[in-house]
């Protein structure tokens, strides 16, 4: 089972990204941690900067794996999460429990995503799987990262069935229903978007997505309305900028579907 550390980031690239990642690195996972490796994940949300360099420091004591670990993930919140992904595949990759190595290459998968590289994301949360088959989470990062990068029949394979999680159930739905509108299986994609809404109708991911298969459908005042809910609920998000970007090509061409 994956960790309350990654399940609270289900939402794909920073900036975005970073909100539940960081505040799931306060003590309480389900995995037991080192206190040093608890008072560094802590430093997260509020100090990054002091969190990459307790690491940093640690590092300097024999921290190891743990300490570069948490100084990886204070480079997603600084904003190079390039570098992070690559000390985080190296650490999953290296000797050790197949699953801290699980959740360090769900870690990685999501920093290559927010550092734009879905195919290097597709890759590490694929090995991820490889430690922990069937890992509901990692699932649903590789089909995320199979949208991304073109590949959405896999991201069906990978979320059909949908994972019994209830947590994340509303993220896979999100990302399924992405995976077939971009197939052009519009009523499957309005299927899988409308349980996703019922389960979650504020969620912003959700609400980007069917606007944009409300548009498909033709239901303009639909999308609209959808669109402008996620800039009213999460201004700064990466959501509310793609829903911006909608917004703008519906002004410009309003009967297009």
């Amino acid at each position: 089972m994956t960790s309350t550390f990654l399940r609270a980031v289900r939402h794909a690239p920073a900036p975005a990204l970073l909100t539940g990642w960081l505040v799931a690195a306060a003590p309480g996972g389900v995995h037991a941690r080192a206190p040093e490796l608890t008072a560094c994940l802590a430093r997260l949300p509020d100090d990054p900067d002091g969190a990459r360099d307790y690491a940093a420091a640690w590092a300097g004591r024999g921290g190891g794996a743990e300490a570069a670990r948490c100084g990886a993930l204070a480079l997603v919140a600084l904003g190079d999460p390039g570098d992070a992904a690559i000390v985080l595949d190296g650490l999953a990759h290296a000797p050790g429990d197949p699953a801290a190595r699980a959740d360090i290459a769900d870690e990685a998968a999501r920093a290559w995503q927010a550092d734009g590289d879905p195919a290097r994301a597709f890759d590490s949360a694929g090995y991820g799987l490889g430690l922990r088959p069937g890992d509901p989470g990692l699932r649903i990062v590789r089909a995320r990262a199979a949208v991304e990068s073109g590949h959405a029949p896999q991201a069906i394979a990978d979320l059909s069935p949908l994972p019994d999680t209830p947590d994340i159930l509303t993220e896979a739905l999100v990302v399924r229903a992405s995976a077939y509108r971009r197939l052009g299986r519009i009523d499957l994609a309005r299927a899988d978007i409308d349980a996703a809404m019922r389960r979650a109708p504020q969620d912003v991911a959700a609400l980007l997505e069917r606007g944009i298969v409300r548009q498909r459908q033709g239901d303009m005042p639909g999308a609209r309305s959808d669109w402008e809910q996620v800039m009213d609920l999460a201004p700064d998000s990466r959501q509310a900028d793609m829903a911006r970007q909608d917004l703008a090509v519906l002004e410009a061409d309003p009967d297009a579907p």
